[in-house]
């Protein structure tokens, strides 16, 4: 590759990253059911129960006595158990920890 075609690899790249991360600040399903989410946090707030909590560029936060009945799943970040939150299912931090909170769960 000679310069001028790294330099169109280049801006390209650039161009792709920011039309994306201004599309990734939406939810990708909103049906309060799963909460999904490109290039940031997604956050299960207090009392709120879903069946997915899943955050791919961002941690995933379950607020107290929040519930996520399936999978809680961070891509480059962490997942956040206050306390009295509860996993059901598994809880995979890729790039991350798993932090949880005195009384929270992971069954």
């Amino acid at each position: 590759m000679n310069w001028k075609q790294l330099t169109i690899v280049f801006i390209s790249t650039i161009v792709f990253l920011f039309a994306g991360n201004a599309i990734a600040q939406t939810d990708l399903n909103i049906n309060n059911t799963n909460l999904i989410r490109l290039g940031g946090n997604v956050t299960v707030v207090e009392k709120q129960v879903v069946e997915n909590a899943i955050a791919i560029g961002g941690s995933a936060i379950v607020q107290p006595n929040g519930r996520v009945t399936q999978t809680a799943i961070a891509i480059g970040g962490n997942i956040i158990l206050k306390q009295g939150a509860r996993v059901d299912g598994d809880a995979y931090a890729i790039g991350g920890k798993v932090v949880l909170a005195e009384g929270a769960t992971i069954c």
